[in-house]
């Protein structure tokens, strides 16, 4: 990372709007044509991801994703479970979803704060692909849902961008700002957990302490491990 890069962040201050208003106004494949520029580190950890969640997920039964967007995880992790919800705020990104022809897979419009769905209806709970990072001041309530739907021993996983990300995240951005995807990044306010861009993308990344301060307020405990560094996925359980 360049040397006015490096101390942009450390003048920015956390605030973060989140993300819903810049995704409403993307194409509907935003999605595949933002991780077709994924340069190679953050490739590698899309692919850390896929294999924590495997091993996460193995045998369980009725599986949440929050965040599905257009169904790449639902497919990479279809024989995880026997059968799959997977909610996302936009219902364009959910046809995209809905044309891989998943089996046993329902695709629901909601938002992570107010999920359309009973208590304990869910043996596990999954929010990953770093979507706890776009919700702004709706990262706690979308995680006390999470714990609402999930069943009183099911498991709740969130994967999310950790302090160490930002310099490939930079890197990133600046390929899909290149492409015609989005706009710079805005480094009035951006800081060293925040990247937003001039446009409004709003994405968070979280050191440990913050994350476990997230999940106490929630009702949660997690246990922790690091994915390629860039990733935290967190293995959430009722107090």
């Amino acid at each position: 990372m360049q040397a006015e890069t490096r101390a942009a962040i450390a003048l920015g201050t956390l605030h973060s709007p989140g993300a819903e208003s810049f995704y409403r106004h993307t194409r509907d494949d935003f999605l595949e044509a933002g991780y077709a520029a994924a340069p190679p580190r953050i490739r590698t950890a899309l692919a850390a991801e896929i294999d924590f969640l495997r091993g996460a997920l193995a045998g369980q039964g009725r599986v949440l994703e929050i965040g599905c967007g257009h169904g790449r995880l639902l497919e990479a992790l279809h024989d995880s479970a026997r059968e799959w919800v997977g909610l996302d705020l936009l219902e364009g990104y959910l046809r995209r979803a809905q044309a891989r022809g998943l089996a046993r897979t329902r695709l629901v419009a909601g938002r992570a704060d107010a999920l359309p769905f009973q208590d304990e209806a869910f043996d596990a709970v999954i929010c990953p692909q770093a979507t706890l990072g776009l919700l702004g001041e709706a990262k706690l309530p979308a995680i006390r849902e999470a714990r609402r739907v999930a069943r009183s021993a099911g498991r709740l996983v969130f994967v999310v961008y950790s302090e160490v990300s930002v310099a490939p995240r930079v890197e990133w951005y600046e390929e899909m700002q290149r492409r015609g995807l989005m706009a710079p990044i805005d480094w009035s306010r951006s800081g060293p957990e925040l990247l937003i861009t001039l446009d409004g993308h709003a994405s968070e990344c979280f050191r440990r302490e913050r994350l476990e301060q997230l999940f106490a307020d929630a009702g949660l405990r997690a246990r922790f491990e690091r994915l390629d560094e860039i990733y935290w996925a967190a293995e959430a359980r009722r107090i």
